[in-house]
């Protein structure tokens, strides 16, 4: 089970952390990505955090929130944690690798989870954020995921009210406009480049293919966009069994949850990318 969460800016120092390290206790992932975890820069408190969750933890530099990536040490070996190219992005990114072996199937490579936080401010800018990632998470044989706060519109999720979004939000999200007063639509780039880079949108992937829309509701308080999202390589779409969200009042994004099934990975023709 892997689990993201965008925990909100401040968490450690506000009052909600503990809410939200009940929340994870209860959902007990083998594999949690954490974005905005500003506090956990001090290693003191990811040291707090790892054994509260009882789990091994690892926090990514960043110019500005950083990411975490922790994992359940009684059933994943983590062979590295990369941040290779973390200084050229936003927020950055944090890559766990996982070995092989002892997960529930010998797999022929490893598995790589990326923890993810796109940058807010331009969908375009994000795009070439989401160009590296799709690079690292195909780096070490293509079975992998990217998880977190995406930021910007899937490639095909319904238009939101973008009259109802803030501004700056919505200048960021949207293709510009001719003229003043013509309809706001969804800038999909960043969507688009997953796409391309052979990634499946979980949540998209499983609405379509139970027939079930509410699969692709908003994952935060504010705009009314899935700015969560959780995207697999080919190789480990056939593995995901369920996606969903879980709803809490511990940050301003919701949990997001996907389990998988490793048993069901199709290899294919694996490579090795630099």
């Amino acid at each position: 089970m892997v689990m993201s969460q965008n925990i909100q800016y401040g968490a450690g120092t506000d009052g909600r952390w503990a809410g939200l390290v009940e929340l994870v206790r209860e959902v007990g992932p083998q594999l949690l990505l954490l974005q905005e975890a500003d506090h956990l820069a001090d290693p003191a408190a990811a040291a707090a955090a790892a054994e509260a969750f009882g789990m091994e933890l690892a926090v990514a530099p960043s110019r500005n929130l950083p990411v975490a990536v922790a994992w359940d040490p009684a059933q994943l070996r983590v062979e590295n944690v990369e941040t290779r190219y973390t200084g050229e992005m936003h927020h950055g990114y944090a890559a766990a690798r996982i070995a092989p072996w002892g997960i529930a199937a010998e797999l022929p490579a490893p598995l790589v989870a990326i923890s993810a936080h796109l940058i807010p401010y331009s969908a375009q800018a994000a795009a070439v954020e989401a160009q590296i990632l799709a690079a690292r998470v195909h780096r070490h044989g293509g079975i992998g995921l990217i998880g977190g706060d995406i930021n910007h519109p899937t490639f095909d999720d319904p238009e939101p009210d973008w009259e109802t979004v803030r501004p700056y939000n919505r200048s960021a999200r949207c293709r510009r406009r001719e003229r003043p007063g013509d309809p706001w639509a969804s800038d999909r780039i960043v969507g688009q480049v997953l796409r391309d880079a052979d990634l499946t949108d979980v949540a998209a992937h499983l609405a379509d293919l139970r027939g079930d829309p509410l699969l692709r509701r908003p994952t935060a308080w504010h705009g009314g966009l899935r700015v969560d999202q959780v995207h697999t390589t080919a190789a480990l779409t056939p593995a995901v069994v369920d996606y969903r969200v879980i709803a809490h009042d511990h940050s301003d994004h919701h949990a997001v949850i996907v389990d998988l099934d490793l048993t069901r990975v199709d290899a294919g023709p694996l490579g090795d990318f630099t």
